[in-house]
């Protein structure tokens, strides 16, 4: 029962926060393209294909399971400016949540123009726009109801009556971005904001009248100080505001190369912090043109003396450029 109790905690708080608040990864810099659409085409190489996977707190029963694919290339490179870049980019999020009743799908198609703003593209300055379809769709089937409860236990075979409830939704949004780049003695930075939902759409799903999705507004920052030609240190952060919950990160890697060669293997080990609520230790992989990394949410928290557990993965494949301002763009 303790456990059911858990549960029952957990679909409740999911009820309440999930029309305030957008699937998101702790492993955002490893998922650029659902973080900020300047990202789009701001990589070390000609193309780029990611893949993320989230299960949050899988441990308690009730996973939510977010999975995201993107991809985002380079054009029209011999038509502009030397050291400009003009990318686009397509991804998805695919996400079930209320113990898999709750499906959100968001198909994404973005822009951005990356404009050198000092002498071999040391400075630049991007703006992104993008486009997403979304469509939201829960399965009362696979919730149970008080309805069903029979004295001693619950049984799903009892009809349930909803009655009028929308259990869909679909719609358009226009979501856009600037990010800004520094390249100065060997060390990269970057600072970036983003607003999502900017046209406010209207979801229906749980109430026929609709309302208008808050905005997502998103900064981010981070860079890369090398030590020397074998290591360097990598740190980020990112703050998120959607219809008055708060989302914000913040830590930090230590990276080393294995080899000096072209085709090098380098090593991140790190952590991060989710503010009053968990630790995140992560290690990552660069080898020849792969980048894996995972991640353990700790949490600070507790339900009912559990700690709910999140779990990460990401891989990125980059076709390495050789263009002048290929390492101009930080790791995270």
């Amino acid at each position: 029962m303790r456990v059911v109790g858990i549960l029952f905690v957990l679909l409740i708080a999911s009820c309440i926060t999930c029309k305030a608040q957008d699937p998101h990864f702790s492993q955002y810099f490893s998922s650029p393209l659902t973080l900020n659409p300047a990202t789009t085409g701001f990589f070390d190489g000609d193309y780029r294909i990611a893949l993320n996977e989230r299960q949050q707190w899988w441990n308690i029963g009730a996973s939510y399971s977010t999975t995201s694919l993107s991809s985002d290339f380079k054009i029209l490179s011999e038509q502009i400016p030397q050291f400009d870049t003009f990318g686009i980019g397509f991804s998805g999020i695919f996400d079930k949540s209320l113990n898999g009743a709750l499906y959100s799908n968001y198909i994404s198609a973005s822009t951005a123009y990356h404009k050198s703003l000092a002498g071999e593209g040391t400075q630049t300055l991007a703006l992104g726009i993008q486009v997403t379809f979304a469509d939201r769709f829960i399965d009362f089937n696979k919730l149970s109801f008080a309805s069903q409860f029979n004295i001693n236990f619950f049984d799903p075979s009892v009809p349930i009556n909803v009655g009028n409830s929308y259990n869909d939704t679909k719609y358009l949004e226009i979501n856009a971005g600037l990010l800004y780049t520094l390249h100065i003695n060997k060390n990269n930075y970057y600072l970036g904001t983003s607003l999502y939902h900017i046209n406010r759409p209207i979801e229906r799903i749980y109430d026929p009248a609709g309302y208008k999705i808050p905005f997502r507004v998103t900064a981010h920052s981070g860079g890369e100080i090398n030590i020397n030609s074998l290591s360097s240190i990598l740190f980020s952060g990112v703050y998120m505001n959607q219809g008055g919950i708060y989302d914000n990160l913040l830590g930090a890697a230590y990276a080393f190369r294995l080899d000096n060669d072209l085709n090098y293997t380098k090593i991140y080990l790190g952590a991060w912090y989710r503010v009053n609520e968990s630790y995140i230790p992560y290690i990552g992989v660069d080898y020849n043109s792969f980048s894996a990394g995972i991640n353990y949410n700790l949490s600070a928290l507790s339900v009912n003396g559990y700690h709910p557990a999140t779990f990460e993965f990401s891989l990125i494949f980059k076709h390495r450029s050789n263009s002048n301002s290929s390492s101009l763009c930080p790791r995270f």
